[in-house]
């Protein structure tokens, strides 16, 4: 028996649907419980820049029944190289039910969508706001080829259902393995990755290192050499000189620390303004890939008098590949020179040469064993400075880096004793890169 009076019950009825429809809404805005496990599906490593940007939510039921609640926008952080983050707001595609009820095994995905910012350039770092998905890096590439068609985005199915759209794709199977995505309209192969090396726009040129000696005067050395890509333009695999136009810095210093004041017996300025590509696109039988670097190049070590040296050069350096990149490997690079200016040292190609020969065997996860060799103009002038490099994270997980050895004998290990044969010096040490 209700002890409600009529009106109260008549209020109580009335109110009865809408408080209904907020507590749909409620469960809908909600994290629910038994929610699907979500992913984000990689996209192309390079995308039409003009075109917009489509990233693919992967929501997979493992449970009897699962639900989730799709949103209808996705916050995205975009980040490129050197340049301050753009914040982006994709928007749901296609049509689609606002909850997905999932059984064990299935799967849905969906898809959202926004323009670029005509800002970014090159690589391009995206994170989604809200789900625990690893970032994703892109290459945008803003010119097409003449003529040419761009591609349709990706659209991510599940086997056999290549091509449905988004929003309504069933897995065919019950196991809840994540669906692999479709990287291109045409099922073709993404674009080779570039070397992770020049993949960034300020990047590591030379080896980067600190090494203490063992003999003779127990030196150290240390250098640090970086470069930096000036201009990027529309198209990432543009081979115009404005395009792959680098500015690089390498300073290089011989460190006493035998010596009661510790003092830096010389240090090196070497700038350089040069058009590098690394990837020509040259591959054969032999060659897995062919890197040029051509330009102007000075050094000198800051100093006046009787210890000044300077020296001027033009150069081209072509670094070839051979065998796989990414196990056991040879690298080649000759690097050819001209001198256009020699300050108080004129007799410098005696000791030095017209060319440094690197020569390198290894592999990117494990050991590299390195030289580059110079053999001057007049007999028994030259040296050879190698060294060995291993993985630190191989030894202490959580760390970056080489554990590094170096050799050095003969002339000229810096500019101030270019024409003086140094005791050969072992050192051990630490290496940013190699």
């Amino acid at each position: 028996m209700s002890l409600l009076s009529p009106a109260r019950a008549g209020k109580r009825r009335a109110l009865a649907p809408l408080l209904s429809v907020l507590a749909l809404a409620g469960a809908a805005s909600l994290p629910m419980a038994a929610q699907g496990a979500v992913a984000l599906l990689q996209p192309p490593r390079q995308v039409d820049g003009t075109r917009p940007l489509t990233l693919t939510l992967l929501v997979s039921g493992d449970e009897d029944m699962r639900r989730y609640a799709v949103p209808e926008t996705l916050e995205v952080t975009a980040s490129g190289d050197l340049a301050a983050p753009v914040r982006m707001t994709l928007k749901r595609t296609g049509s689609g039910p606002a909850i997905l009820n999932l059984r064990r095994g299935e799967n849905r995905t969906i898809s959202y969508s926004a323009e670029w910012p005509a800002t970014l350039r090159g690589l391009v770092r995206v994170d989604v706001t809200g789900i625990d998905a690893a970032p994703v890096l892109v290459t945008l590439n803003r010119a097409p080829a003449p003529g040419e068609i761009p591609p349709a985005p990706a659209i991510a199915a599940a086997p056999g259902n290549a091509g449905a759209p988004a929003d309504a794709v069933p897995a065919s199977g019950a196991s809840g393995t994540p669906v692999t995505p479709i990287v291109t309209a045409d099922g073709t192969p993404p674009p080779a990755p570039a070397d992770l090396r020049d993949a960034q726009r300020l990047s590591f040129n030379e080896p980067m290192y600190l090494m203490f000696g063992l003999h003779n005067g127990a030196n150290a050395k240390f250098q640090i050499s970086f470069k930096y890509r000036i201009f990027e333009g529309e198209d990432p695999n543009s081979k115009s000189v404005l395009n792959n136009l680098y500015f690089a810095y390498t300073q290089f210093s011989l460190w006493d620390l035998a010596s009661d004041s510790r003092p830096f017996k010389d240090t090196n300025y070497r700038p350089s303004l040069y058009y590098y590509l690394s990837d020509t696109g040259v591959k054969n039988s032999v060659i897995s890939r062919l890197s040029i670097a051509t330009g102007f190049e000075h050094e000198s070590n800051g100093r006046d008098g009787d210890d000044s040296r300077a020296v001027n050069t033009l150069f081209v350096k072509p670094t070839m590949y051979f065998g796989d990149q990414t196990d056991w490997h040879w690298r080649v690079a000759p690097k050819v020179y001209a001198y256009v200016g020699k300050s108080d040292n004129e007799d410098i190609a005696h000791y030095r040469g017209y060319m440094d020969l690197e020569l390198a065997y290894g592999r990117p996860d494990s050991w590299e064993f390195a030289a580059t060799l110079r053999k001057g103009t007049r007999k028994g002038y030259g040296s050879v400075d190698s060294r060995v490099t291993y993985p630190l994270a191989r030894l202490i997980p959580g760390t970056a880096g080489f554990l590094m050895a170096g050799f050095f004998y003969g002339y000229g290990e810096s500019l101030l004793y270019y024409n003086q044969k140094t005791p050969w010096q072992f050192r051990i040490g630490y290496a940013l890169s190699r």
